[in-house]
Order: C-alpha cells, then sequence, then structure tokens
C-alpha cells in the first residue's frame, strides 16, 4: 500500500504503527491544515484504495491542491492517467 509511515512519524510526532484507519486520519488531519505533502499522500491513497474506497475524483481534487502549493511531486501525479 501507498501509506508512508515514516511521514505520518514525521508530520505528526506520533507512534501510529501500522493501522491504516489512523494513519488516513492523521494524513486527513495533516491534509485540513493544508501541508502539501499530506495531501499528496492521501491523494495517493483515495487513488489506490489504501484504507479508503477509491476515489479517483478527491484523488485528483487533493494532487491539485498540493500542486498549487508547488509541490513537484503533485504535478507529476496529475499528469499520470
Amino acid at each position: 500500500g501507498y501509506i508512508d509511515y515514516y511521514l505520518l512519524h514525521s508530520l505528526m510526532g506520533n507512534n501510529v504503527g501500522k493501522d491504516s484507519g489512523k494513519a488516513i486520519a492523521l494524513f486527513t488531519q495533516a491534509a485540513e491544515k493544508g501541508n502539501p505533502q499530506a495531501r499528496l499522500s492521501l491523494g495517493y491513497c483515495y487513488l489506490e484504495g489504501d484504507g479508503v474506497p477509491v476515489d479517483k475524483e478527491k484523488a485528483n481534487q487533493l494532487f491539485n491542491l498540493a500542486a498549487q502549493q508547488g509541490l513537484p511531486a503533485a504535478k507529476k501525479a496529475l499528469q499520470q492517467p
């Protein structure tokens, strides 16, 4: 799966283990606070159905927000088929 637990630890400072539900909640919290890397990671979770139902529209919304913040990886994600 895509969930990046190292990123979660660095973003949130929590010991989240390998609980995908908690990981999604933490990504969502960070994304709602405007963190572009969290938006990108959460977007990939939605794209791949990792811990959440597949939702390509939601994924693209998150990629767009992160790209607008200047995250090159988000711009690249938007170019994927």
